[in-house]
């Protein structure tokens, strides 16, 4: 999938997107989950794409409304940026919410607006994906303007694991 946002193009691998459709929020007893969105950018053209992701870890607090991930994805987070020779690095976050249609709660974006004052990254941009039952939402934060504004909303046609 691929998001042109005017002065840069945001793509998000399939397989990310696969992964995070298999953790939805389907039975009343499931609880949010979520992680980091993991990426790369695009030498010369300043695109990004968002080719990894971090999954629920043991330490993540998990309810059936909150979500708040541990430091185990930090640590994974230093390993692939190591690993990848320093290119992949933090683009955001993603996690689930119980809703059809999900929409961001005021505790989803103060927390948002605190990552974009305090993460250490390469980019201005940061993406924030939440997961309902039957779509998903993106927003990005502009870490320069502080602002927030919804750039896709679909459903997940192309992705589903059935």
């Amino acid at each position: 999938m691929i998001i042109d946002i005017g002065n840069k193009k945001i793509k998000i691998n399939k397989d990310v997107l696969t992964e995070i459709y298999k953790r939805r929020q389907l039975n009343i007893e499931d609880c949010e989950v979520g992680g980091m969105l993991i990426g790369s950018i695009i030498k010369y053209s300043y695109d990004i794409v968002i080719e990894d992701l971090t999954t629920p870890m043991e330490g993540d607090f998990c309810s059936r409304t909150r979500y708040i991930r541990s430091e185990n994805h930090n640590k994974l987070l230093e390993k692939k940026w190591i690993d990848s020779q320093y290119t992949k690095m933090y683009f955001g976050e993603w996690h689930t919410h119980h809703q059809d249609n999900p929409y961001y709660s005021f505790q989803d974006l103060t927390n948002w607006k605190k990552l974009m004052k305090k993460s250490e990254t390469s980019t201005d941009l940061l993406v924030f994906l939440i997961a309902g039952i039957s779509s998903f939402k993106i927003w990005i934060g502009d870490r320069t303007k502080i602002t927030i504004r919804q750039i896709y909303e679909g459903d997940y046609s192309g992705f589903k694991m059935d």
